[in-house]
């Protein structure tokens, strides 16, 4: 699916918001500021729509898909790690989460080879009982 571009009036309105960081017509920042408000009112069951309103945009012209997905990333980065922080900004901070993702990686990719060998060693044993069987048979008949 194609990303809609944000039509350059609601882009000078939205940078003239205080909850806004940065917005473009691809992209709008912001401010952790806004996003810990945002997180807190929504876990305490207020609609995302509501919160929206209450900080000064309009929620027609943004969009309900552009709102579903803040929320949606706004969730997923409140249970990570770094919280709230923009990595495209602290290039440590990212070198750190990629250094840390590598090692969830190759923990996974290990974890899968060990969960592979281990079936694979199964597999050998049934098939030396079977010869083993096999062969004493072998050696009734002769």
């Amino acid at each position: 699916m194609k990303r809609q571009q944000i039509p350059k009036e609601l882009v000078k309105a939205m940078n003239e918001n205080p909850n806004v960081e940065k917005a473009t017509e691809w992209t709008v920042t912001f401010t952790k500021e806004f996003k810990l408000k945002a997180y807190e009112e929504y876990k305490h069951g207020k609609p995302m729509r509501e919160i929206f309103t209450e900080a000064g945009f309009d929620v027609t012209k943004l969009g309900g898909k552009r709102i579903q997905n803040f929320r949606n990333k706004l969730v997923s980065k409140a249970e990570d790690d770094s919280g709230f922080a923009d990595k495209r900004k602290d290039k440590s901070l990212q070198t750190a989460l990629s250094t840390e993702a590598q090692m969830m990686k190759r923990i996974r990719e290990l974890e899968h080879r060990n969960a592979y060998l281990e079936q694979e060693n199964d597999f050998l044993k049934k098939i030396r009982t079977l010869e083993e069987e096999c062969g004493g048979k072998e050696e009734k008949r002769r």
